[in-house]
C-alpha cells in the first residue's frame, strides 16, 4: 500500500496520537488508556442523561466488543458503573463514579495541553479548514 495515501496518513497519526495520549495518561492514572479518559470526559459532560454502552460505541465509532470490553475494565478498576436501565434489566446505564470525576478532572488538564502541541504553529482558519476536511472524510465512509 503506498504511504502517500490519505487513509494511511490519517491512521500512521492516529498510532502516533494515541501512544502519545497513553503515554501522558499513564503518568497521572496507571490503569487508564486514551479512549477511557475520553470515555469519561463524554459521561462527565452527560452526568443528567442516560448513557448507555450503545451510545458510547456510536459516539466513540467502535465495536460493541471493544466497547464492552472497555467498559468492563473501567468498571473493574472503579471509573465506572453499570447498573441496570429501569426500563429494560439487558440494558446497562452507564455512570462515573467519584474515582472517575476525580481521574477525568486531572486527565483534563494534560489532554489540554496536548491539544495545543498538537495544534502548535497551525492557524484558526486552517484547524477550521481541516475539521472541515475530516468531516467530509467521515461522512464519505460512513
Amino acid at each position: 500500500m503506498p504511504t502517500d495515501h490519505i487513509g494511511f496518513q490519517i491512521r500512521t497519526l492516529s498510532n502516533l496520537i494515541s501512544r502519545k495520549i497513553n503515554q501522558m495518561v499513564s503518568e497521572e492514572e496507571e490503569s487508564l488508556t486514551a479512549h477511557q479518559s475520553w470515555v469519561l470526559d463524554y459521561l462527565t459532560l452527560h452526568q443528567n442523561q442516560d448513557i448507555m454502552q450503545r451510545d458510547i460505541e456510536k459516539k466513540f465509532s467502535i465495536r460493541r466488543s471493544t466497547a464492552s470490553h472497555m467498559l468492563q475494565l473501567m468498571e473493574k478498576n472503579g471509573y465506572i458503573q453499570r447498573i441496570c436501565a429501569p426500563d429494560d434489566a439487558r440494558m446497562k446505564k452507564l455512570i462515573i463514579t467519584e474515582k472517575g470525576i476525580e481521574a477525568q478532572r486531572r486527565m483534563k488538564d494534560r489532554l489540554c495541553r496536548f491539544e495545543e502541541l498538537f495544534q502548535s504553529n497551525i492557524s484558526r482558519e486552517d484547524l477550521q479548514y481541516l475539521k472541515q476536511i475530516l468531516r467530509q472524510l467521515e461522512e464519505n465512509i460512513r
